[in-house]
């Protein structure tokens, strides 16, 4: 079956700490509250997209271990669809570790574990999968050859591609001449272009570098400032929201699933960053990666709030 939005990535069991403060090399402290959250950058894109309403298939690797169906249930639970995640036996599911401190800042350790075996070859299983959506959505927490074999595939059909560039890292030469929408954040950008970006202004100046370096279009996120959309006609800001933070693990899948989502409805640029900035920020207000993720009708009564709230002043 096909689906409008493919997502090729990961698959992860968070197990998130709270603490006051993050430790010091050599230190050990007492941490606050431990619980754990389906998780992996791939998952989480997928599960904001699905929970939004889109139609959305996941595509990855998975272990053997009691954490494989858990992972299952939960994106089947957001409406993905996920035949196309195989186990790999006598391998582990991948795991992430993160501490989150009292600012609601996160520290991030990932075990790829079975993340690993989404090798090309088996991204090459996937064509016609692929050649179907509307869109592709892909990030780096798999084989960074096997990205690009999804990408090439991709295009190769005429599918656009969005590429979520994290965890940041050096990117093989042509793959961004292959990608249609960017999404990096700060660090993101900043190891991308070499422009230090801090402020909408340094946010254009990486913008129109990656437009340079083949992308089509380039969204660079400012965090709660908001986004800048960079396009061959020029640079557009795109305000945030500003709310009360306690999470911010999962803020960038969620703005990628959305922005993902909004495009394949038949949004604007300037639309779906919007909307996925709302998004961004319901998910930073709860604890959490998937779990923290608002569905359609939460999305559209935070933004018909806060709209009426500017009515009223």
């Amino acid at each position: 079956m096909s689906s409008d939005i493919v997502v090729v990535g990961s698959l992860n069991m968070d197990m998130v700490v709270t603490i006051d403060r993050r430790p010091e090399r050599g230190e050990t402290l007492l941490g606050d509250d431990f619980f754990m959250s389906p998780g992996g950058k791939g998952a989480n894109q997928a599960y904001a997209a699905g929970r939004l309403g889109a139609s959305v298939s996941m595509v990855g690797m998975l272990g053997d271990d009691l954490f494989a169906d858990k992972l299952l249930d939960n994106l089947n639970g957001a409406g993905v669809t996920t035949e196309h995640i195989a186990k790999v036996a006598d391998m582990s599911s991948g795991i992430a570790l993160i501490t989150i401190d009292a600012d609601g800042d996160n520290s991030i350790i990932v075990a790829p574990g079975a993340n690993q075996q989404m090798t090309p070859e088996r991204a090459q299983l996937m064509e016609e999968i692929i050649s179907e959506a509307k869109l592709i959505l892909v990030q780096l927490e798999i084989p960074l050859d096997s990205v690009h074999e999804v990408v090439k595939i991709a295009h190769k059909h005429g599918v656009p591609v969005l590429l979520d560039p994290a965890p940041a890292q050096s990117l093989p030469e042509g793959l961004l001449r292959m990608v249609d929408y960017i999404v990096p954040n700060e660090s993101e950008n900043s190891q991308l272009t070499g422009i230090q970006v801090k402020d909408e202004e340094t946010a254009m100046e990486a913008g129109k570098k990656l437009l340079e370096m083949g992308v089509k279009t380039a969204v660079s996120k400012l965090g709660a400032q908001g986004v800048v959309i960079t396009e061959a006609s020029g640079s557009t800001f795109v305000p945030g929201y500003r709310v009360n933070a306690v999470d911010t693990t999962a803020a960038g899948d969620a703005f990628a699933g959305a922005f993902a989502t909004a495009l394949v409805a038949g949004k604007t640029l300037l639309e779906a960053a919007a909307f996925a900035n709302a998004v961004g920020a319901l998910t930073v207000t709860r604890h959490g990666a998937q779990v923290s993720m608002p569905d359609l009708k939460e999305t559209e009564l935070f933004v018909e709030g806060l709209s009426q709230d500017k009515v009223s002043k």
